[in-house]
């Protein structure tokens, strides 16, 4: 009996050191330090910084013919030598038909490939053109002789355009009055050799160069008939149609201005016709939907 009762007291004995051991454990997952979720600072720094790439576009410098119109030549020229092989074949294989039907495939692809690329243009996603454009410099001008509801309106309009658009620059032109207000990156006759003076003299400059611009597109110069839209809108939509329109000698447009839209009103009211031009350093930067807005607010204006 003895043996008996002794044996729970050694099996007791030996499971204390147990519990000691997993009480012990418990206290040191307790005492653990935990760590942390955020990551080191200095990484994050280091990922934040952004690195500058110089980009490079090698074009053919051709006056008048658009680069992106490059792939339907070459499509053309394909389609020219896949029907001249044709003809000068006089009994064509079955490999030859196959081939012929291919390259007429990847000509076609080319011949349409400029003007799928122009749709899904102006179908992206607008960033807003508001910066500067190279030949011109940043202006912001209200004539000094409206109210001051006239004043803010015009200032939240092309403020919107330059901000919800991609325009470069927004000048707002009354007929009898001239450029009653520029906001943007436009080309001053001191550009480059004084920054830009007060605005009365910044807003006399550009009514001689805009009224002279527009004057010459209503002429019905060559190119400009073909580029007016049903709403009476001129669009220039690339370089290529800057360039035969001869808006290249308009004194208020930068070089680097790839597209230019002048949206006349509706409607005028006492005071006479307004029209609003728009500039761009992107290509087709305006597409219809954008277009339609833009006419709204040129109404808008006018009233």
């Amino acid at each position: 009996m003895r043996a008996a009762t002794r044996a729970p007291a050694r099996v007791a004995s030996a499971a204390r050191p147990g519990r000691a051991a997993a009480s012990g454990l418990r206290r040191a997952a307790v005492a653990r330090p935990r760590r942390s979720s955020r990551a080191p600072a200095a990484p994050r720094a280091a990922a934040s910084d952004d690195d500058d790439f110089a980009v490079f576009r090698f074009t053919l410098g051709i006056p008048g013919f658009d680069d992106e119109d490059i792939p339907r030549v070459v499509g053309l020229v394909g389609a020219s030598l896949l029907v001249a092989n044709h003809l000068a074949s006089p009994t064509p294989s079955d490999a030859q038909a196959r081939t012929e039907l291919l390259g007429a495939f990847l000509a076609a692809a080319c011949a349409y490939a400029p003007a799928l690329g122009r749709r899904l243009d102006e179908n992206r996603v607008v960033a807003g053109g508001a910066g500067d454009v190279a030949g011109g410099e940043q202006v912001f001008a209200i004539s000094p002789g409206q109210s001051d509801t006239v004043k803010a309106d015009v200032a939240w309009a092309t403020y919107a355009l330059l901000t919800q658009t991609n325009a470069s620059a927004a000048v707002v032109w009354r007929e009898g009055e001239g450029v009653t207000c520029a906001r943007g990156s436009v080309r001053l006759p001191t550009t480059g050799a004084a920054p830009p003076g007060a605005a009365e003299v910044v807003l006399e400059q550009l009514t001689k160069s805009v009224g002279a611009a527009l004057e010459r597109s209503g002429r019905g110069d060559p190119g400009n008939d073909s580029l007016a839209e049903e709403s009476g809108a001129v669009y220039l939509r690339d370089r290529g149609a800057v360039d035969r329109a001869g808006a290249n000698a308009w004194g208020f447009l930068p070089q680097g201005a790839e597209s230019v839209l002048v949206q006349p009103s509706a409607r005028g009211d006492a005071r006479g016709e307004a029209r609003l031009v728009l500039l761009s350093d992107k290509p087709r930067a305006f597409s219809k939907k954008q277009r339609a807005w833009i006419a709204a607010v040129a109404n808008k204006l006018a009233r």
